[in-house]
């Protein structure tokens, strides 16, 4: 092509060559249309994000309709990844200090992260998760609140009443979600979870958010964090790279831990 294309042009014509082939590589398109490998993974990313391709190692394949994402009980949910979870649950526990008041949601990854908070003395924790809040009943030294609300009883957890979260400023708070992706953010399967989830993140001074590497592309169906305040993350290094970077150019901390 004697002339470079205008961003849309370009990627129309990506989608064409796909249809007509059912698959390409950067390699190819990157010849083709005259622009960077950088350039064109960008292109692949844009329009994955819209739907209309899935990438793969080195190019994209056509979309394949899937499933939406399922909500999982907790049970099955904390035996999937457990060496990535205790990793990254070690990495945030280095980030508490005595006397701290913290947030903790009632994801199984920050679940994972209870264990590791009992070396510290005087913590005060706002949770919805009654699992997690079990777990203190052995650190008499570590004070424990709950808001009020239904008991959801995949996550064991208590929505729909953020209201009555207690009204304490807290130092941090960790999340999870069930997907972190370019222009959604990090993303929650219930609207209920949701709703106390933002709540307890408008109360810390700070949040970070704890993904698993299988978490890092994924949508689901209600934005918990837009991508703007994603401040700091931990992960490992299997996460997708690509991802990693565009979050680390807007701005956020990227922790990359090897499993």
């Amino acid at each position: 092509m004697p002339d470079t294309l205008f961003l849309e042009e370009r990627r129309r014509a990506i989608l064409n060559q796909l249809d007509q082939q059912g698959r390409v590589t950067v390699k190819e398109l990157s010849k083709d249309l005259q622009v960077s490998a950088v350039t064109i993974r960008q292109d692949l990313r844009a329009l994955e994000t819209r739907g209309l391709l899935e990438r793969t190692y080195g190019g994209a394949v056509a979309r394949i309709e899937k499933a939406p994402l399922q909500e999982l009980s907790f049970t099955v949910r904390q035996s999937k990844r457990g060496d990535q979870k205790t990793v990254i649950a070690q990495a945030a526990a280095a980030l508490v200090e005595d006397g701290y008041s913290i947030a903790l949601d009632s994801s199984t990854t920050v679940f994972a992260l209870a264990s590791f908070l009992k070396q510290y003395e005087n913590l005060t924790i706002v949770t919805n998760s009654l699992i997690l809040a079990q777990s203190f009943l052995d650190h008499p030294t570590t004070q424990v609140l709950l808001p009020g609300g239904r008991l959801r009883r995949d996550s064991v957890s208590l929505v729909g009443q953020p209201e009555s979260l207690p009204t304490v400023n807290l130092n941090i708070g960790f999340f999870s979600a069930r997907g972190i992706a370019e222009d959604i953010g990090a993303s929650e399967i219930d609207p209920d979870e949701v709703i106390v989830k933002r709540a307890m993140f408008n109360r810390c001074v700070r949040a970070v958010l704890l993904v698993d590497s299988s978490k890092w592309g994924q949508v689901a169906p209600y934005t918990l964090i837009p991508p703007e305040k994603v401040t700091h993350i931990i992960s490992t290094d299997q996460a997708a790279l690509d991802l990693v970077q565009h979050y680390r150019n807007l701005g956020a901390q990227v922790d990359l831990l090897t499993v």
